[in-house]
């Protein structure tokens, strides 16, 4: 902020811009555990059915929470509707499922692919749903009064998806950025505050640094070495690669001792000794990605003159998930010694079936323990991160904002993505 002009500067161009409002999230977040512990309980005595209220309050928890300029936002959906919406999803998915078994059976030369043509089809349906699932979640989200929506075609969303990552499979993974940002800009493209909409303009290359860090560190070498084994195969492995393991059960396999020596064997081994770096490497990186990633969309997202800016930084991402990984690790420890203690217990007792007190000890603390640390250590302080490094410029357009007379859609429009597992009860970000 400019103490002389009272402006701020752009953080995009460098230049002057005009003033800003902050966005504020409440970072105390009091009744967040109480929340999280019965909504997990009650979800499992349920069988899962109460979930679908859970996630309706979690929501309603963190928007009302959320304040642009002073004004909150307001979560209107119900666990109803999204109850409901799931279980027409199911009557439409079920018969889906029955065709796709179907065709294989009625057609024989479909059969080697049925795997691969149910995969697509249900991955082309999971873009559709996310898409559906997100206008749902815009249309029960009111801002001062106004709602919010989001218009477009899932279809067409699920076409361009499925378009991008056949890209990024043919490319290896190189166009992944480019696709995260096409995709981006579908979504806030279609977005609408009231009667206006907004605009985004995301650019792969404004991630690709960080990608291609991700991709050098976790992916290039697995990807070489891969391309490096076909090559040294002449592009067709030995069927005798694997061999039954001598003295093992039916179906048990080992690497045939005669490829030992071998280009291909050299390059297995080094294959499984690069995977034990690569691959840790990577997940650790997968933070800065998206925080980078988080970030430079922000910056990208507008509504008429109102635009966003993000401070975001990568150490934000990283903390909660430090702190999750702590919290588990001291958990394991205290288990640890609990565990050594029945042991003891039960072998100066002689009766081992106390050892089954540890199973159900493991169940009853652990599991409604991570459940609520995950919510109230890692989704809350993301959303807080985002939230509170985010502020909008030229916010004095938002006064412009009409309300529309659009009404809110279906719950069906997110219980096929929940009924697919594609959704969740929070999106970090836009």
């Amino acid at each position: 902020m400019n103490p002389v002009t009272g402006t701020q500067s752009d953080m995009r161009s460098g230049g002057p811009a005009g003033h800003a409002a902050v966005v504020s999230f409440d970072t105390q977040v009091k009744g967040l555990t109480w929340l999280a512990l019965k909504g997990f309980l009650l979800s499992v005595l349920t069988f899962g059915i109460y979930r679908f209220w859970y996630v309706t309050n979690l929501r309603r928890f963190f928007w009302e929470r959320t304040a642009l300029d002073g004004s909150p936002a307001e979560y209107v959906g119900t666990g109803k509707e999204l109850f409901l919406g799931f279980l027409v999803a199911l009557a439409i998915l079920v018969p889906i499922y029955v065709a796709l078994f179907a065709v294989s059976l009625v057609v024989p030369a479909l059969a080697p692919f049925s795997v691969v043509i149910s995969f697509v089809f249900l991955f082309l349906l999971g873009q559709f749903a996310l898409f559906r699932g997100r206008r749902y979640r815009a249309t029960r989200t009111l801002w001062r009064g106004i709602r919010l929506g989001q218009d477009g075609s899932g279809l067409a969303y699920a076409a361009r998806a499925g378009g991008w990552w056949l890209l990024t499979l043919i490319t290896l993974g190189l166009a992944f950025p480019f696709m995260r940002a096409s995709l981006e800009r579908y979504r806030i493209d279609h977005t609408l505050v009231g009667t206006s909409r907004m605009h985004s303009t995301a650019r792969g290359r404004s991630v690709l640094g960080p990608w291609l860090l991700l991709y050098v560190v976790g992916l290039g070498p697995l990807i070489g070495l891969g391309i490096a084994l076909l090559v040294a195969a002449d592009f067709s492995l030995p069927k005798d690669l694997l061999v039954p393991k001598p003295g093992g059960k039916a179906g048990e396999t080992v690497f045939n001792p005669a490829y030992a020596a071998s280009n291909i064997g050299i390059i297995l081994r080094t294959i499984g000794f690069a995977a034990t770096f690569c691959l840790p490497a990577a997940l650790l990186l997968i933070p800065y990605y998206r925080a980078r990633e988080t970030r430079a969309f922000m910056r990208a997202a507008s509504l008429g003159r109102a635009r966003l800016a993000s401070n975001l930084r990568a150490r934000q991402f990283y903390w909660p998930y430090i702190v999750y990984m702590l919290s588990l690790l001291g958990f394991l420890v205290v288990l640890g010694l609990v565990a050594a203690l029945l042991i003891f217990a039960a072998q100066a007792a002689k009766d081992l079936g106390m050892l089954h007190w540890l199973v159900v000890l493991i169940y009853l603390v652990g599991a409604p323990l991570f459940a609520v640390l995950y919510v109230r250590v890692v989704q809350a302080r993301l959303w807080a991160a985002v939230a509170t490094t985010t502020t909008v410029i030229d916010p004095e357009a938002l006064d412009a904002v009409l309300a529309s007379s659009r009404g809110a859609g279906s719950g069906l429009q997110e219980g096929l993505a929940d009924a697919l597992d594609v959704g969740g009860a929070l999106q970090i970000g836009f």
